[in-house]
């Protein structure tokens, strides 16, 4: 078994699969502006990120013929396919969600969208089946796409004491991840009770220190630790991305959910959560930590869903 990937995701690949054999990628190095939205700043750099899949692809075709690989599974790297053995591609967005500014831009975007994903032997769709999470985001009738049901690399524990009132979980990309973190530590100062500050930050060393004894933080942790402090924590306060997501419903969590300005993905899976009445969400121009807490109340958590069979069933279809 080989991975391929770039940037802080094979850094943290790397320290969760140490036996592995490593490659190392062509990265999109997409930049984010502090002002200007999410989708546009993809949408300008739309030819770096083309160049960028067919280098990625090229790299991939090298790859599958000098090491005999008789199988692709891509998670969301379109240029990750081979037409000479089977390939997967998994994704919860078969159909992307643009800006108001851009809305004109939707079908031509998904056009693409599809085009890339039918280069694949199948699509695996990480959501359940009869009443998915992601709503319209995985909405499809292609005939290579199946649903695989909620992933996760956590497990639910037993026996766990809660040490923790509120867990700061942040990842995403920068400026905003910064942006974020510097919010949250000036609202932190008159929390009372006791927190863990994970800072989403696997490749550095350096660990900010606190005055505050009830405050305590991490740069990264590997798995197995940070599913123990998700378990012994009461509350957690992250991004709404879709792995998050899936984290936070394996381990039946209540959630206070802060999207990534501009990214219509994470503001849309805040938005349907919320309105399931899951998890409470706020912008986080407009984030105050005592009203999140005291809203937060609400709303039920996650509630564990049946046992995942469905994954199982796909790669029964693939033969592993």
């Amino acid at each position: 078994m080989f991975i391929a990937s770039s940037g802080d995701a094979l850094i943290l690949l790397k320290q969760e699969f140490t036996e592995l054999i490593f490659f190392e990628l062509p990265a999109y190095r997409m930049h984010y502006s502090k002002r200007r939205p999410f989708s546009v700043s993809l949408f300008l750099q739309a030819p770096k990120f083309l160049k960028t899949e067919k280098l990625e692809h090229k790299q991939i075709t090298k790859l599958v013929e000098q090491y005999k690989i008789d199988l692709i599974i891509s998670d969301n790297r379109v240029g990750c396919w081979s037409s000479k053995v089977p390939s997967v591609f998994i994704t919860h967005q078969v159909n992307l969600q643009m800006p108001l500014s851009l809305k004109w831009l939707e079908p031509s975007v998904n056009r693409l969208n599809h085009q890339w994903i039918n280069r694949f032997s199948h699509c695996w769709i990480p959501d359940e089946l009869g009443n998915p999470v992601t709503g319209k985001l995985s909405s499809t009738q292609n005939e290579n796409a199946r649903f695989i049901g909620m992933l996760s690399r956590f497990k639910r524990m037993k026996r766990i004491e809660k040490k923790y009132d509120l867990l700061i979980l942040l990842s995403g990309p920068e400026p905003q991840r910064t942006i974020l973190e510097e919010l949250l530590l000036k609202q932190l100062r008159d929390f009372s009770g006791k927190a863990f500050f994970a800072r989403g930050l696997p490749g550095l060393k350096d660990v900010v220190k606190s005055d505050k004894a009830n405050l305590i933080f991490a740069n990264h942790l590997p798995s197995d630790e940070l599913n123990k402090v998700i378990e012994e924590s009461e509350l957690v306060i992250c991004r709404s991305g879709y792995s998050t997501v899936m984290d936070m419903a394996r381990l039946n969590k209540k959630v206070i959910f802060i999207p990534t300005p501009g990214q219509t993905e994470q503001e849309y899976l805040a938005e349907e959560l919320e309105k399931r009445r899951i998890a409470f969400f706020i912008n986080q121009n407009q984030f105050n930590l005592g009203q999140a807490l005291k809203l937060s109340s609400q709303y039920t958590g996650f509630i564990d869903s049946d046992e995942n069979k469905l994954l199982g069933k796909a790669l029964d279809q693939l033969g592993i």
